[in-house]
C-alpha cells in the first residue's frame, strides 16, 4: 500500500512538471535534456526540443521523444522550482 501511494503521490508531482526544462540520466549512461510533455501513470516520460548526449560526447538534437519510464535512473528537475508548491498536493 505504502509503495502505490508513493507511486501516486511521485506520479502527481511529475505531472505539474508539464513545460518544465529537466536533464533525464538513463540507465544506459545516455543524458537527455528536453521539455516535458507529458508524464503519464507507468512514468514514461514524452519531452520535445531534446538534445541527447552520450558520455558527454556528439549531440543529437530532436523534434520529441519518448522513454521508458524503468529505462531512467534519474531525473535533474529546475533549481529555480518551487519545492513546497509541488510538494502541496
Amino acid at each position: 500500500f505504502f509503495c502505490l501511494l508513493l507511486k501516486m503521490k511521485l506520479g502527481c508531482i511529475f505531472r505539474r512538471l508539464v513545460n518544465e526544462s529537466v536533464t533525464i540520466k538513463l540507465k544506459s549512461g545516455v543524458s537527455i535534456n528536453g521539455i516535458i510533455l507529458e508524464i503519464d501513470k507507468n512514468m514514461n516520460v514524452y519531452l520535445k526540443n531534446v538534445k541527447r548526449t552520450f558520455k558527454e560526447e556528439k549531440h543529437v538534437f530532436i523534434r520529441e521523444i519518448s522513454i521508458r519510464g524503468n529505462s531512467i535512473r534519474y531525473i535533474i528537475l529546475p533549481v529555480w522550482l518551487n519545492f513546497e508548491t509541488l510538494l502541496s498536493i
